[in-house]
């Protein structure tokens, strides 16, 4: 088939649209088109440039491990996001395609626009809470309504879409009811062997020195402050103690971030390395003892969070220190027995998990080899891949009524 995915948000080379789905579509003999914001280069943030800035900056290719790309210019506010969808109309209507995938809401607009002009089908996947995601761009007090006639807007939408990804269970009560075929497709990782070749300049950086991770998008939100907190704790214990911080900081400012890490003393302590190349995303957490997840309770998002960190450092084998309350995150670390899981909201106790599995390195291995086992059984992408494929086989067959009752999962 040929296949057409749309990105308001997603950038060329996304963790999940192009290194999950898309090259998983081509590895099957699929003809992947991708139109994306390009990324455009830009100063940086901070008199020094940052990881982030460099890695931003690259050039994209027209084409990458078998997928076609096409840009928009990137939307960075939300009616930049509404100009988004007519452009990926205009966009989507010159490519050659059997279906369209939509991994945003505004994708899915622009796909279910070129579905009336085209009599394509459509494919939704749903990676984040759409309905209380979406109603942030709203006063506080209009949130529960916006809430309410989103998730009843995506049910309308959802009769006119041939198939929805999910990438949860936890999502599934929204569409409780609806005779659209659906599937979850965890957000896991490729299986391969954790990582034993660290770069030369890795570790010097770090040889020798206790190191924690975060990885992933960051901020006040995703539990920064709290991090830096828990740090003023550690280095009272563990003087030596690093904390590498990898990935963009997207929710506050991270120059007032910089700020507070300066004013704290932490500066020799917390590494702020911004966005690296995908393929070294392994080699930092290698380097690592610990790794952290620390979402702030509130946002249900956050609740029914399903991270790909979580299968990066169970990948490697790192024992991991995650939020109590969200629900997906906590049943799968208890499943495998591989981390713990304190109140993220109060910086002493990150402290004392961490302090726990850095003084304890026996208990930490145990967790560590849970996890990379648990991998290996189940939560790998290898796994998930044949669930998506089977989803766009049934929207190949000729015959197929598009009706399906809804997936259960079986491996649960």
């Amino acid at each position: 088939m040929k296949i057409c995915l749309l990105n308001v948000l997603h950038e060329p080379y996304d963790k999940r649209v192009f290194q999950k789905i898309a090259r998983s579509l081509v590895g099957a003999g699929h003809e992947v088109t991708s139109i994306c914001p390009v990324v455009a280069a830009s100063p940086p943030r901070l008199s020094v440039p940052t990881q982030e800035s460099r890695g931003r900056d690259k050039d994209v290719a027209s084409t990458k491990d078998g997928v076609h790309f096409q840009y928009i210019p990137a939307a960075n506010s939300l009616p930049q996001r509404l100009v988004s969808v007519a452009r990926l109309v205009v966009k989507g209507r010159r490519v050659p395609a059997d279906v369209y995938y939509a991994p945003e809401p505004e994708s899915w607009v622009a796909a279910l626009i070129l579905k009336v002009f085209t009599g394509r089908k459509v494919v939704f996947d749903m990676h984040e809470h759409v309905p209380t995601e979406f109603a942030k761009f709203f006063p506080k007090f209009a949130q529960p309504f916006m809430t309410q006639l989103t998730a009843r807007f995506m049910r309308i939408f959802a009769r006119l879409t041939d198939y929805v990804i999910l990438t949860r269970e936890s999502f599934e009560p929204l569409w409780a009811g609806l005779r659209v075929p659906r599937v979850v497709v965890l957000n896991t990782n490729h299986l391969q062997p954790a990582c034993s070749e660290v770069p030369e300049e890795l570790r010097g950086r770090y040889a020798g020195k206790p190191v924690i991770i975060h990885q992933g998008i960051f901020g006040d939100v995703r539990g920064s402050y709290q991090l830096l907190d828990a740090m003023k704790l550690l280095v009272r214990e563990i003087p030596e103690l690093l904390c590498i911080i990898l990935g963009r900081y997207e929710y506050g400012s991270e120059t007032h971030y910089r700020g507070a890490i300066l004013a704290a003393g932490l500066n020799e302590h917390m590494d702020l390395l911004g966005v690296v190349p995908y393929e070294e995303v392994a080699a930092h957490i290698a380097v690592a003892r610990v790794g952290l997840i620390l979402f702030q309770p509130g946002p249900l998002n956050h609740t029914l969070a399903m991270p790909h960190k979580l299968f990066d450092y169970m990948r490697e084998g790192k024992p991991v220190v995650a939020p109590d309350f969200a629900v997906e995150v906590a049943r799968i670390v208890r499943e495998a027995d591989c981390g713990l899981l304190v109140d993220v909201a109060q910086p002493e106790k990150i402290a004392a998990a961490v302090l726990f599995l850095l003084q304890n390195q026996a208990e930490a291995a145990r967790l560590g080899t849970n996890g990379r086992r648990l991998v290996e059984e189940k939560y790998n992408w290898q796994a998930e891949e044949q669930r998506l494929l089977r989803a766009f086989e049934s929207l190949q067959r000729k015959n197929t009524d598009g009706h399906g009752q809804t997936r259960t999962r079986t491996d649960n």
